[in-house]
């Protein structure tokens, strides 16, 4: 294929390709709204490579940029999800003070916050994350599954694994 205008994406670029790219992301995604964003962030990668030096298979290469794009997504949404949930139990701390009480409550609701801490610690990354999305910020199962491309029925048996653990560990 040769570049004829840069100027005229049609060149590389149809309607039917975008929402092809637009579906598939979607689908990898599950967030219309960020598919939407990655399909035009592939036109703006596929603009560039074309500027350089066409592909072979145009259609090939935007599929290739959108699931890089995709997986840079997503890798980029697991490591916010861990520093949320890091961020989440710096917040629980916070709150578990209450001016009224008396110190020696106080002080063991520290220590019980302390060892619900190394308890989740002592989790799995997703399982821990789970327990955070559903105790901490209130999320459905199927919320969870959904931001965590998961299904709901393992939501259930990592969170039943997490709440088993922290029993455990704070009963001791």
């Amino acid at each position: 294929m040769t570049v004829r205008n840069l100027t005229d994406s049609n060149a590389y670029w149809s309607d039917s390709l975008a929402a092809e790219l637009l579906r598939f992301l979607t689908g990898r995604i599950k967030c219309p709204d960020i598919a939407a964003e990655l399909t035009h962030d592939t036109y703006l990668g596929l603009r560039r490579v074309v500027e350089q030096q066409a592909p072979e298979n145009t259609r090939a290469m935007a599929f290739r940029i959108a699931m890089n794009l995709a997986v840079d997504y997503q890798r980029k949404m697991m490591v916010r999800d861990r520093h949320t949930a890091e961020e989440a139990f710096d917040t629980i701390a916070e709150t578990v003070a209450c001016p009224a009480s008396s110190t020696e409550r106080v002080l063991i609701g520290r220590e019980r916050l302390q060892a619900l801490h190394s308890a989740l610690v002592e989790l799995p990354l997703q399982c821990r994350t789970v327990f955070l999305l559903h105790g901490v910020e209130g999320l459905t199962y199927s919320q969870i599954a959904e931001r965590l491309d998961i299904s709901k029925s393992l939501v259930n048996k990592l969170l039943a694994q997490a709440m088993h653990h922290c029993a455990n560990r704070l009963a001791d």
